[in-house]
């Protein structure tokens, strides 16, 4: 596909994937006779996990480190072992996003109990309500 039913079938605009491209979050595509970039289905995938984690609050350095750990997964499917320093970084990696998830886990939950304190406080005293989360 081209980058414009791309663009239109990821809902981002073409301006956005020209930067995942220049980035290395998105694969250079090949080039047709005359030029125009070839997508293919795996780079929608990809650019839907992108925004999937944006969602999620990761930073695009933090989805570029995901994308790497998880090549450097496939890519050691088909050896039998993997190499011990190999194993080391996906490990070190693996454990600084986990650390990053629970951390934003953490801080929603407790935006979560402030914002339901506040939501039934309003309910059950709307003339008074309580502090205002924000105001933290």
């Amino acid at each position: 596909m081209r980058i414009g039913e791309l663009a239109a079938r990821a809902d981002v605009n073409i301006q956005t994937l020209r930067f995942y491209e220049r980035e290395g979050l998105l694969r250079r595509p090949m080039r047709t006779a005359s030029g125009y970039r070839s997508f293919e289905a795996s780079d929608l995938e990809r650019v839907r996990f992108i925004k999937i984690c944006q969602g999620l609050g990761f930073t695009l350095r933090e989805i570029q480190q995901l994308i790497q750990l998880h090549k450097t997964i496939s890519a050691s499917r088909g050896a039998r072992t993997m190499q011990p320093a190999a194993v080391r970084e996906i490990v070190e990696l693996a454990n600084e996003r986990l650390a990053v998830i629970n951390d934003k886990i953490s801080a929603l939950s407790s935006m979560r109990a402030d914002l339901s304190a506040l939501v039934e406080s309003l309910t059950i005293y709307p003339e008074s309500p309580g502090a205002c989360p924000a105001s933290h």
